[in-house]
């Protein structure tokens, strides 16, 4: 497997770790279609659910207050769509070193660095042809207690950026 989809199959595990965590599901559909790489699925109350497409980097883009990242246009575009089911954006900022992005002990379970989530519902059309930098806030980790106030307020109406 070449180092892409490792990566690639480890932020899916990362997210899997906090939905699970949070008392949520985690379904992948077989094809990426529409930039939705997995659908985060609750059993309670109104039954939310919350689209994402996941993107991992190893690269050093983490600021003081904002990641950033280069985004395709393609998913973008379609993460901005007014659609009825929420999407994020979730980005697994990795460490460099593939050998320390998880540590296995008797004791404990550590994968590295962290998670953040970025909603772009309503964002600007952009005259850019391959890539939009997206500014995702450090203070949006995505971790088990967002995760669950995004599942309460997607009952309310759409995720906003904030």
């Amino acid at each position: 497997m070449d180092l892409n989809a490792r990566k690639e199959r480890f932020l899916l595990a990362y997210i899997a770790a906090v939905a699970a965590r949070a008392g949520f599901d985690l379904v992948e559909p077989r094809v990426d279609v529409d930039s939705i790489d997995g659908v985060l699925l609750s059993h309670a109350g109104r039954r939310p659910r919350i689209e994402f497409q996941a993107k991992a980097t190893a690269r050093d883009l983490v600021g003081d207050e904002v990641v950033t990242f280069p985004l395709p246009v393609k998913n973008y575009d379609e993460l901005r769509a007014d659609v009825i089911v929420p999407r994020l954006l979730i980005l697994v900022v990795l460490p460099e070193r593939e050998e320390d992005w998880l540590t296995h002990t008797e004791d404990a379970l550590i994968l590295r660095h962290c998670g953040y989530w970025h909603s772009l519902a309503g964002a600007p059309e952009r005259e850019n042809t391959t890539t939009v930098t997206i500014h995702l806030p450090r203070e949006q980790r995505f971790d088990p207690a967002a995760l669950q106030a995004l599942m309460r307020r997607v009952g309310q109406g759409p995720i906003d950026e904030t």
